[in-house]
C-alpha cells in the first residue's frame, strides 16, 4: 500500500513548504524594520492609572494607513491579552508574554474605532485605533480589542482626553 504513504509524504511535504515560505517571509520583515524605533519602556515611578482594563487584546501594530503592512519588531510583533494602562503621561500597555511598553502623551496622534485590521474582523467600531509616533519618521497604528462596550468606550474617551484635553472652565470677574 505505497498509495497512502507516499501521498501522506507529499502532503507532509507541502505543509513543511508553506510553513518554512510563511518563517522566511516573517524573518524577512523583522529584518527590513530592524531600523524601526522601538517602544519607550515603562517610565520609573508611573503611579496609579486614571483608567485600566485588564481585559483587553492587543491585536497588531501596523504603519499608518496601511493595515496590512504589521510591524514585526518586538514587543509589537506578536497578538495577545493585554492591559492596558491610561496614565496622566501616556498609555501603557502590556501585552502577555512581552515587555510592558508607553506611548507618551506628546507621541500619541488621534484615537478612533475601525472594525478590521489585518488577521481581525469583529462587529462595528469592536475595534479601537490608537495612531501614535514610533520614532520621529515613522507613525503607527495600535489596534486594541475590549469587548465590553462599556470598557471600550471609556478607554477610547481616556485615550481622547490625553490628546485633546478637555476645555477648562475659567471664572470672569
Amino acid at each position: 500500500m505505497p498509495g497512502p504513504i507516499i501521498a501522506t509524504l507529499c502532503i507532509l511535504a507541502v505543509c513543511a513548504i508553506i510553513f518554512g515560505a510563511m518563517a522566511l517571509g516573517w524573518r524577512r520583515r523583522q529584518r527590513s524594520q530592524a531600523t524601526l524605533g522601538t517602544p519607550d519602556a515603562l517610565p520609573e515611578g508611573l503611579g496609579e492609572p486614571r483608567f485600566a482594563v485588564d481585559d483587553a487584546h492587543y491585536v497588531a501594530t501596523s504603519t499608518t494607513g496601511n493595515a496590512l503592512d504589521r510591524i514585526a519588531v518586538r514587543p509589537l510583533a506578536y497578538r495577545g491579552r493585554a492591559t492596558v494602562e491610561v496614565h496622566s503621561g501616556g498609555l501603557a500597555v502590556g501585552i502577555a508574554g512581552e515587555d510592558a511598553f508607553f506611548i507618551p502623551v506628546d507621541k500619541l496622534e488621534t484615537v478612533a474605532v475601525a472594525q478590521a485590521t489585518i488577521d481581525r474582523a469583529v462587529e462595528r467600531d469592536g475595534l479601537i485605533v490608537v495612531r501614535w509616533l514610533l520614532d520621529p519618521e515613522h507613525s503607527v497604528e495600535t489596534y486594541l480589542r475590549v469587548v465590553n462596550p462599556e470598557h471600550r468606550d471609556e478607554l477610547i474617551a481616556r485615550i481622547g482626553d490625553l490628546i485633546e484635553p478637555a476645555p477648562t472652565t475659567q471664572e470672569t470677574a
